[in-house]
């Protein structure tokens, strides 16, 4: 049976896999990263207009992607993560923002602090039912006031070209127990997350249509550029890989 969300990824070899292979120059993660990471300075810069300062908080932050492209736009910058390899390796691709090795989710554990902006990516759709509600229920403590956002993705749109292979990791699922990979998550459960936690979803974009393999078989480089023009279509935003969802306190 699969390791837990913890067990998994807090091993040190899985600190390198996600920096060596899951996100190598030439990935499909990576070409979907940089739409994100657009999307996110977006974020950023329509909420300064009505913030002068954002203190920006990075939850399961694994090796510091987030993070390390987040924190020269904001004024305070935090990550964390459960597991000291990956805590160890995020630290050294920052400049300024902090790590912090802990775990958040028990419902008495300690608010470190309050922010302005958090964010959480590939958390909600990795970690086991139980632990992805606890996850959001804690980052929505930590959200500074009703102006405050929550952006956390769902990298497993089951609405996207992922549909096609529903069927046989369910079967998976159900032989094998929860799996922290391969799983699927709809819309409607991302909103019921939230709003169990007190949240609110007020937008949503998406990115990745064609996904991975037919990108690879063309070759990423060639399909950048189609995957953006479609990212900024909103009919085809809810059949997209990743969803990135914005949220507020009720």
């Amino acid at each position: 049976m699969t390791n837990t969300y913890r067990e998994q990824f807090g091993k040190p070899e899985k600190a390198e896999e996600y920096d060596v292979h899951q996100y190598s120059p030439t990935a499909y993660s990576s070409l979907l990263w940089d739409i994100e990471k657009a999307q996110l300075n977006l974020i950023v810069e329509r909420m300064r207009q009505s913030h002068d300062r954002i203190e920006y908080l990075d939850f399961a932050a694994g090796t510091g992607r987030v993070i390390s492209h987040m924190e020269d736009k904001v004024d305070e910058a935090t990550g964390i993560e459960i597991s000291q390899a990956m805590v160890d390796r995020a630290q050294e691709k920052l400049a300024k923002g902090t790590m912090i090795c802990k775990d958040i989710t028990p419902e008495d554990a300690e608010v470190e602090g309050s922010y302005d902006l958090i964010t959480t990516f590939r958390f909600v759709l990795n970690a086991e039912p139980d632990l992805r509600q606890a996850g959001i229920n804690a980052l929505a403590k930590r959200l500074k006031d009703e102006n405050s956002l929550l952006v956390f993705n769902n990298h497993g749109n089951i609405m996207s070209h992922k549909l096609i292979l529903w069927p046989i990791h369910k079967i998976k699922n159900m032989r094998n127990g929860y799996r922290t990979e391969g799983n699927y998550m709809t819309n409607k459960q991302a909103h019921q997350t939230a709003e169990k936690a007190g949240l609110k979803i007020v937008s949503t974009v998406g990115c990745g249509f064609i996904g991975a393999t037919i990108a690879q078989s063309i070759s990423t480089k060639r399909v950048a550029p189609i995957e953006r023009f479609l990212s900024k279509i909103k009919l085809l935003r809810p059949f997209c890989v990743n969803q990135l969802y914005i949220a507020k306190l009720k």
